[in-house]
């Protein structure tokens, strides 16, 4: 049967009750459109799933992300090339606070005693030419050519220049008697002419200066005449019994010319 709403007439209870639960129902899941239709307008979707109260997990705030620095730069950098991030070279300050210092060089050994020799004298020790030698290491150690060449003319008659000469109670160069009483070394003849030359050499210097006196070498020194020089070397150093007797004058001369005199 048909019905008319008339006009002035209220709107049924029920059908209000009805309209009204729908249109909560709707609102809970959208909004109606404008027209008042039942059609829902869906909002966006929210990434993540909705929780219990409705807000979207992805939606929470986060802290904020690290910000980068240069070490995690390194270590990102190292990840990706497969090795370790290299940590930063450490200062290095020299104590002082400046270039350190080199070490010093360790003081050089003293030389042998041969060292001590001119060359010119150790040469001619190998050679075995004595004389000469004798002559060039007086030079060398302050005294003129022709007291030089004398000492050496002397030298001729005690021992003929052989460092390994031995006569009655004494022997060397000089004929040291007895043979303990040189000085500073009194190991003198060990069989070995070269060693016992470079002894001699150092006692022959102590002996004239020493123990008999620098006075006298000065004396000596002046003399110009090589014979002449041995004279003197022979009455007042050597002192043999019979004076001039170890005065051997061609080889003071000899020595002289060699000397260059």
């Amino acid at each position: 049967m048909g019905y008319q709403a008339e006009a002035g007439l209220q709107t049924d209870p029920v059908a209000k009750t009805v309209a009204t639960y729908h249109r909560q129902t709707l609102s809970s899941h959208g909004v109606l459109s404008a027209a008042g239709s039942a059609e829902m307008l869906q909002q966006p979707a929210a990434a993540g799933k909705s929780d219990k109260t409705g807000t979207s997990k992805s939606s929470r705030s986060r802290k904020p992300a690290p910000k980068a620095t240069r070490h995690s730069v390194n270590t990102a950098h190292a990840r990706r090339s497969g090795g370790k991030a290299k940590a930063p070279a450490p200062s290095v300050i020299p104590q002082g606070g400046g270039r350190s210092a080199s070490p010093s060089p360790s003081p050089s050994s003293s030389g042998s005693g041969t060292s001590n020799l001119k060359s010119a004298v150790q040469k001619d020790i190998a050679s075995g030419n004595y004389e000469l030698a004798v002559a060039q290491y007086l030079v060398e150690n302050g005294y003129s050519k022709a007291g030089a060449a004398g000492v050496v003319g002397c030298i001729a008659g005690e021992s003929a220049g052989n460092p390994e000469s031995v006569g009655s109670g004494g022997g060397g160069l000089i004929g040291w008697t007895p043979l303990s009483s040189a000085a500073p070394n009194p190991n003198i003849i060990t069989g070995n002419p070269a060693k016992d030359m470079m002894t001699q050499l150092a006692d022959l210097l102590y002996y004239d200066s020493s123990e008999i006196g620098q006075s006298l070498v000065n004396q000596l020194n002046a003399i110009s005449n090589p014979v002449s020089a041995a004279d003197f070397f022979s009455a007042n150093f050597e002192k043999p019994a019979v004076t001039y007797s170890d005065v051997r004058p061609s080889t003071a001369q000899q020595i002289f010319s060699e000397l260059g005199g």
